[in-house]
């Protein structure tokens, strides 16, 4: 501690407490030598000073955020009661990007396949703003997660029962289609089943 330093901080103190109201010139004065004192015998350590020109070390990894949730989300959780707490379960958002923590059981390729299509229609709902699915989106990540069978892949949206769930038909390098309420049904059920158990089951139709 340098004394002639603090003798000349402590003389301001005083000329401080002396400009303010009599009745605070004595409060003043404490507050402000302790202040003074703590700040002596505990400096704050120096501040870490970068190289001019040093790049910034940013965190590569995936920085999870909330879950935005765009008009169309919120309008597909409030006809479904789909909360957030399940979206969360199911769904990490992070770097801009959607992440399926938990994914559909691999127990039927063309069931799985709808699976998938319905979480790529909840992937475009929180990132587009759009309940919509793009047909070679989901060629894709079915190719990626072992659901995909080149002869049938396009056949199987043309049955009946998958059909019902899509406006539209969904055709090779076709337009994407939205989801009819009874998809929007499907993939509520589908979101359901994921986040109770660790595996889902496919989607009723």
């Amino acid at each position: 501690m340098v004394y002639h330093k603090l003798k000349q901080e402590i003389r301001e103190i005083a000329d401080i407490s002396a400009s303010v109201p009599e009745a605070f010139r004595q409060k003043c004065f404490e507050i402000l030598l302790t202040h003074l004192v703590s700040s002596e015998l505990h400096p704050e350590p120096p501040k870490e000073v970068k190289p001019i020109g040093e790049p910034e070390k940013k965190n590569l990894g995936k920085t999870p955020t909330t879950i935005p949730i765009t008009t169309s989300l919120r309008v597909f959780m409030g006809r479904t009661q789909i909360t957030e707490e399940e979206l969360n379960k199911l769904v990490l958002f992070a770097d801009g990007d959607v992440h399926f923590l938990r994914e559909p059981a691999k127990k039927n390729i063309s069931d799985g396949q709808i699976s998938w299509a319905l979480l790529v229609a909840l992937k475009n709902c929180i990132l587009k703003d759009s309940l919509t699915v793009d047909p070679e989106a989901v060629r894709s990540v079915c190719q990626d997660k072992g659901f995909y069978d080149t002869a049938n892949f396009a056949s199987t949206f043309k049955r009946p029962k998958f059909a019902k769930l899509f406006k539209g038909k969904l055709e090779q390098q076709g337009n994407p289609r939205a989801l009819t309420p009874g998809g929007e049904k499907a993939l509520a059920e589908l979101i359901k089943a994921l986040t109770v158990h660790e595996t889902g089951n496919s989607p009723k139709t």
